[in-house]
């Protein structure tokens, strides 16, 4: 096969990856094209970036300073794996996220319990709302 043939074929499975959910997605990540700087993005379009997945969640042309990531989450929502919030799946957090009362998360190795909705996406590392959204459960 020649590298042209190659690309053609890669061309072709990308956008068929695009086509897949994002439980499937997931599985196959490295199907799916790095984010590059000025590129139109359409709704729903995944790329992958610094080894996570993203979907775009509002039509735009990429810029520099538009990467995916916590700064863009108007643009991108990162799609990671389904925890159930359960203390023995916790849901990793990250930042940029809404909390829910009696669901379990994690962060840097330590599991806490949400014991009241944020409402609207956090930003605060988990350690800094004990007391106010989250009690410890349990250090790793």
């Amino acid at each position: 096969m020649t590298g042209r043939q190659a690309s053609k074929y890669r061309a072709i499975i990308e956008q068929g990856a695009q086509l897949l959910s994002d439980t499937e997605a997931l599985a196959v990540k490295t199907l799916y094209p790095e984010w590059e700087t000025g590129k139109d993005y359409p709704v729903g379009y995944k790329v992958t970036y610094q080894g996570d997945l993203y979907k775009v969640i509002q039509a735009h042309t990429s810029q520099d300073t538009w990467a995916p990531g916590t700064a863009t989450a108007a643009l991108y929502a990162r799609i990671d794996e389904t925890h159930d919030g359960s203390k023995y799946d916790p849901i990793p957090y990250s930042g940029n996220m809404a909390l829910a009362a009696g669901l379990y998360y994690t962060q840097g190795g330590v599991t806490y319990l949400c014991n009241r909705d944020t409402g609207n996406p956090v930003y605060n590392a988990l350690s800094e709302l004990v007391g106010i959204y989250v009690t410890v459960v349990e250090t790793i």
